[in-house]
C-alpha cells in the first residue's frame, strides 16, 4: 500500500504516543521541581506502533520516551536525540515518529538489530514475497537430516519437534538476498524463540517451565510477521520523512567515536537497574539461534561486545562500586558531545542490596553534578498492580512517599 494512502487510513485516530503520554502531578514545596508521572497503561497499549515487535526484557514504556521528547523537542531539524543504552530502540521509534533524527548505542548487536528494524520503513508486499519463497524452503528443510538434534543445549531448552523447525526456518532465511525484508523476517523469527521453547514466556531469564505446552513453529512465526507487518504499516501511516535513525553497535564509554547526525541536544540514557539481571544470560537463546544472521549481515562484528556491558547484578559492594563508576564514564561522554544547554535523561531507580535501600536516584544525579550537569527537574514514576499493567506486583512501591524511587532524572550541561 502507497505511504501517502496508509498515513491517510492511520491518521484519522488519534496519534498513539498522545493516547498512552503519563498522566502528569506537579509537586509543590521542593527545592528542585518534582512531578510524578502516573503510567496506568497495559504493555499491549504500550507497544503501539513498533514496540511491540519484539519482547525486550527490562525495555522501560515507550510512554517514558514520548513524554521526554513532549517535554523537550528539537529545537530545529539540524539537532539529534542519543540513546546511549539503546536496547531495543524506544527512544529511537519515538523520535521518528517525531521526525527527529536519532542515533543509539547498544553492546548487544541483538539489540540494535531489533532497534534498526523498528525504526526502517519496509516495503509490505516485498515482506510478503519473501515469506511465501521462506514457506517453500522451510517446508524443504523440515523433511531433511538436522544437526540441531545433537545439540545438547537445544535438547535441554527446545522439544525435538521445535528445535528441527528452528533449525528449517533458520536455514531459509539465511538463503534470502540480506537486506529490509530479511532483517525484518529475521526479527520474527528472533521475537518467537521464547515463545515456541521449553522456558517461560515472561520471566526475564530463561527457566524451564515444565507445563508449558508445545508450540508450533511455523503457526507462531507467521503469525507474528503478520503481526509485525500491521503494527510496521501503522508506524509508517506517521512516519511523515524517512528521518535519520541507526543504533550502532558500540560501547557508550567511547561515544565521541561515533559520527552524529546533528547537535545531540538531548541524550536519554536507560541504564540497566542495579540488582537487576545481566542482558547477557537473558537472550541466551536469541543468541544462540541468531548467531549466523549476527555474521551474515556483519551486525555487531565484534563477537562478545555483549560482555561489555553494565555489570548490575548481584549487587555487592564491588559490582555497586564498577556500576557507578561506569556511569560516572560514561555521562563525562554525552558530557563532551553535547552545547551547552544540552540535555541529559536518566531513566533509573533506585533498590535494595541485602535488604537495605540503595539510592540509586540520588547518587546518579550526584554523579551527573559533579560532571558539571546542574539538576533541573526530576520526575518521579508510579506503578500499578493490576492484572496486566505496565509495572508488577513483585517491583517496589513507588507511589507517594515510599522510599524507593524509580524516575526521571533531567539535568542540562550549565
Amino acid at each position: 500500500m502507497n505511504l501517502s494512502i496508509q498515513r491517510d487510513l492511520f491518521t484519522k485516530n488519534t496519534n498513539p504516543w498522545k493516547r498512552f503520554l503519563p498522566r502528569v502531578e506537579n509537586l509543590s514545596g521542593t527545592d528542585v521541581p518534582m512531578a510524578i508521572w502516573d503510567i496506568p497503561y497495559t504493555i499491549p497499549q504500550l507497544s503501539y506502533a513498533t514496540h511491540g515487535h519484539f519482547r525486550y526484557y527490562g525495555k522501560f514504556p515507550s510512554s517514558v520516551a514520548a513524554m521526554i521528547l513532549e517535554d523537550y523537542p528539537a529545537p530545529n531539524n539540524d539537532c539529534c536525540v542519543v540513546d546511549n543504552f539503546c536496547g531495543s530502540g524506544t527512544t529511537l521509534v519515538e523520535a521518528k515518529l517525531r521526525g527527529i533524527k536519532s542515533v543509539g548505542l547498544d553492546v548487544s548487536w541483538l539489540a540494535a538489530f531489533a532497534s534498526n528494524v523498528k525504526t526502517t520503513l519496509i516495503n509490505t508486499n516485498e515482506i510478503k514475497d519473501q515469506l511465501t519463497l521462506v514457506k517453500r524452503n522451510f517446508t524443504d528443510f523440515a523433511q531433511g537430516e538436522n544437526e540441531a538434534l545433537s545439540d545438547k543445549f537445544v535438547l535441554k531448552w527446545f522439544s525435538a519437534d521445535a528445535a528441527k523447525d528452528l533449525s528449517a526456518l533458520q536455514q531459509a532465511l539465511l538463503l534470502l538476498p540480506t537486506g529490509t525484508a530479511r532483517n525484518f523476517l529475521v526479527l520474527a523469527f528472533l521475537a518467537i524463540i521464547r515463545r515456541v521453547s521449553k522456558a517461560f514466556d515472561g520471566e526475564v531469564r530463561p527457566h524451564i517451565n515444565k507445563s508449558k505446552k508445545p508450540r508450533d513453529v511455523w503457526s507462531a512465526y507467521e503469525k507474528k510477521v503478520r503481526d509485525m507487518v500491521a503494527s510496521h504499516t501503522e508506524f509508517q501511516a506517521f512516519v511523515e520523512d524517512d528521518v535519520f535513525s541507526r543504533c550502532y553497535v558500540h560501547n557508550n564509554l567511547k561515544l565521541r567515536e561515533i559520527d552524529l547526525p546533528g547537535n545531540p541536544y538531548l541524550v536519554i540514557s536507560h541504564p540497566p537497574y542495579l540488582n537487576s539481571f545481566d542482558y547477557r544470560p537473558v537472550f541466551s537463546l536469541e543468541y544462540f539461534w541468531g548467531e549466523p544472521f549476527r555474521i551474515s549481515t556483519n551486525t555487531g562484528s565484534e563477537r562478545g561486545l555483549e560482555f561489555d556491558e553494565i555489570r548490575a547484578y548481584p549487587a555487592s559492594e564491588s559490582i555497586s562500586e564498577q556500576y557507578y563508576d561506569h556511569l560516572r564514564r560514561t555521562y563525562s561522554e554525552t558530557y563532551a558531545i553535547q552545547q551547552k544547554g544540552g540535555l541529559l535523561a536518566v531513566v533509573i531507580g533506585d533498590c535494595t542490596v541485602n535488604k537495605e535501600l540503595e539510592p540509586v536516584l540520588q547518587r546518579t544525579a550526584s554523579i551527573c553534578e559533579r560532571i558539571g550537569y546542574t539538576l533541573e527537574k526530576v520526575n518521579l514514576r508510579t506503578t500499578h498492580y493490576g492484572l496486566g499493567k505496565y509495572a508488577y506486583n513483585f517491583r517496589a512501591d513507588y507511589h507517594g512517599d515510599a522510599e524507593k524511587r524509580d524516575g526521571v532524572l533531567i539535568l542540562r550541561k550549565a
